[in-house]
């Protein structure tokens, strides 16, 4: 399943799809807002997190009610390879990572990655910069994150803070 614009900047990689009402569509003004009230709390929360992790400057909420999948964004759901039109690829969670045959805490590391080995260490291990892996498969993945699931037990604000960063850095 893929939900929003195929040019996007972000894709971000899931591994379960939400309910969809009938005629619903991305481009609605209030699509985000009828995902949440059809799905509840857990997509309000991988919402959030993509809102946080994308908006720029501090306004989340209202990126996430009005901008979010509406240009920057896509979800792809069930991916088993990357967008070849995406600049930044978010592969979130194990079952995701699984999907593309990257096994959650590999030792990604090598001398060339010391961008790659600060990121792994500053996140405690949870968010990996696997780039370089991806790349032998996607000549344009350019930058690849493995990130936890998009939840707030999973995802902290410290951690969305840091994904922000890292993905401030990469855009130059």
């Amino acid at each position: 399943m893929h939900i929003g614009p195929a040019a996007a900047t972000y894709a971000f990689y899931l591994p379960n799809p939400p309910l969809v009402p009938e005629d619903w569509h991305w481009e609605q003004d209030n699509a985000i807002a009828e995902l949440i009230a059809l799905n509840g709390n857990h997509w309000r929360k991988i919402f959030t997190i993509m809102a946080k992790i994308c908006a720029h400057g501090e306004d989340w909420r209202h990126y996430r009610n009005n901008l979010l999948l509406k240009k920057h964004q896509m979800l792809l759901i069930g991916a088993d390879s990357l967008s070849p039109h995406a600049s930044f690829h978010l592969v979130c969670g194990q079952a995701a990572a699984t999907s593309f045959g990257i096994a959650v805490d590999s030792n990604i590391a090598t001398d060339a990655q010391q961008t790659a080995l600060q990121l792994l260490h500053a996140s405690q291990g949870k968010l990996q910069d696997v780039t370089t892996i991806m790349q032998g498969q996607y000549p344009y993945a350019n930058h690849v994150l493995l990130t936890p699931y998009l939840d707030y037990r999973q995802y902290s604000n410290t951690l969305i803070a840091l994904t922000r960063s890292h993905l401030q850095t990469e855009q130059g």
